[in-house]
């Protein structure tokens, strides 16, 4: 296992959480200048975001609509070049009408190279997650 790998993938979602709920710019830190984030609003919208402009400006949209939201990763596993899948779940509370949701099946395939994500896919199907990294249940 890819120890540094998994290692910068948990910095990520430690990062990520604080950035959203406190706004410390943590995540852009471990990030990679030109990191590819494709959120799981890509697989309605079609869009991705490359670079920390745009990353800043999906982190953006997401606090106008949510008060609260909350990676929660669960297991890391290595697979391989560089390449992190993270199972877990998310949680967020939207901010019109306080109205909570909860991904029980969230997954994340993340590329990381030296100390920095250069790329990270969100899942909603943990099975579909799985696939795309080669790996098996």
């Amino acid at each position: 296992m890819s120890e540094e790998s998994v290692h910068v993938a948990r910095k990520a979602f430690d990062a990520f959480n604080r950035t959203f709920a406190k706004g410390t710019r943590d995540l852009y830190d471990v990030l990679d200048p030109d990191v590819e984030w494709i959120p799981v609003t890509a697989l309605l919208e079609g869009t991705s975001y490359r670079g920390e402009a745009e990353v800043r400006r999906w982190m953006t949209e997401i606090k106008r609509d949510w008060t609260d939201y909350e990676v929660r990763p669960q297991e890391f596993r290595d697979a391989g070049s560089g390449r992190v899948l993270v199972l877990g779940s998310w949680r967020a509370r939207g901010r019109r009408g306080q109205v909570p949701l909860e991904f029980p099946q969230a997954a994340w395939l993340m590329q990381v190279a030296g100390e920095r994500v250069t790329r990270v896919q969100v899942f909603t199907d943990q099975r579909k997650a799985l696939e795309a990294a080669g790996l098996s249940e």
